[in-house]
């Protein structure tokens, strides 16, 4: 037989947020583990499963191998990618997360019930083409947020590092902003206490 040669994943940059969603619903089948690892090798090494099928099994679970420890890295340890070159365009996060507008946050909301499946359309709200480069304080804009179809369908493409990074970021802010805002309305409530007291 001849020989194949494949390339391998090992991190979370060599894979896109789409083989990663199709990732998730190779694990959430009813289908057998031998169906599973046969389906996994196949998505991210882009190899046709008749050709994998061709392969000894023991060459195969070496492969699986190594993309289980790929995919069982811990993403937490991603740093946030603020700034990415992206389809040869200039992308950035949105500057300033605790100032979304009511259509970006009710929309995160409402993708984030569905994470993995609405993974691109997350990165959609959160990855936007830059409109003014960043400056020398750090400064930068982005277009504003109009969702289409089309915008949500490219960040499928866009690199699972990336996803991830802003991912940790966003629901680390959240945990912050929950945490302020808890600690404000505390405030708030002695205040209006010791107010009552006064009076």
């Amino acid at each position: 037989m001849k020989q194949i040669k494949l390339i391998v994943p090992d991190s979370w940059a060599d894979i896109t947020v789409r083989q990663y969603q199709d990732f998730m619903k190779i694990l959430d089948s009813n289908k057998r583990e031998k169906t599973k690892t046969l389906d996994t090798v196949s998505l991210f090494c882009g190899v046709d499963k008749n050709t994998l099928k061709k392969m000894s099994y023991q060459d195969l679970k070496k492969i699986a191998n190594i993309l289980t420890q790929m995919t069982s890295q811990d993403p937490s340890e991603i740093k946030l990618k603020k700034h990415i070159k992206f389809k040869g365009a200039d992308y950035s996060v949105i500057p300033n997360m605790s100032k979304m507008t009511t259509g970006e946050f009710v929309d995160l909301e409402s993708y984030c019930e569905e994470a993995s499946d609405n993974m691109h359309k997350i990165m959609s709200v959160l990855y936007r083409k830059q409109t003014q480069k960043v400056d020398r304080f750090g400064r930068y804009a982005v277009e504003e947020y109009e969702p289409t179809h089309e915008k949500k369908e490219q960040m499928k493409d866009l690199p699972m590092d990336c996803a991830l990074s802003v991912l940790n970021f966003f629901f680390h802010l959240g945990a912050k902003l929950l945490v302020s805002s808890s600690n404000y309305l505390q405030k708030q409530n002695k205040e209006q206490r010791k107010e009552v007291m006064v009076e």
